[in-house]
């Protein structure tokens, strides 16, 4: 296994949460005890998400068109989409987006559904500082 670098290490943290809850056993990393990465909901949201189509002009994907897309789905599918949200901000690194922004649109896809939660804030560290930007990983230095 590689080495992991100084700054990321709650996003390590956070990532291993979510391969122990939602990739060995199927759970939610927002909501342990509800299975949100079973089979059922991630067809769910496969049939919603990739196999609808929503008018390409306009508003930005999160400005109107995800929302759209998403629209009268099951509480559990939001939060799937949230959480694979979460965990892509995971990588992401601080200098392309903040963690204020990872942290407001992952809310933002959670606030549509019928049944609203919020981030849990002990999972909030995970995107402060991401490790890596489009185009390459990020230097933080030395090796652990």
């Amino acid at each position: 296994m590689s080495a992991r670098r100084l700054d990321g290490g709650a996003v390590y943290d956070a990532a291993d949460l979510w391969i122990a809850s939602a990739l060995r056993s199927d759970d939610s990393l927002f909501t342990p005890g509800i299975p949100i990465w079973s089979e059922d909901w991630l067809g769910e949201a496969r049939t919603r998400f990739l196999n609808r189509t929503v008018e390409r002009k306009g508003a930005g994907f999160f400005d109107g068109k995800l929302e759209r897309v998403l629209a009268g789905s099951p509480p559990e599918v939001y939060q799937l989409m949230a959480e694979a949200l979460y965990v892509s901000y995971l990588i992401l690194h601080k200098s392309w987006v903040k963690q204020s922004k990872k942290v407001e649109r992952v809310n933002q896809i959670l606030g549509w559904s019928k049944d609203p939660i919020s981030l849990p804030d002990n999972l909030h560290d995970g995107l402060e500082s991401g490790i890596m930007a489009p185009g390459g990983f990020v230097d933080f230095g030395s090796n652990l």
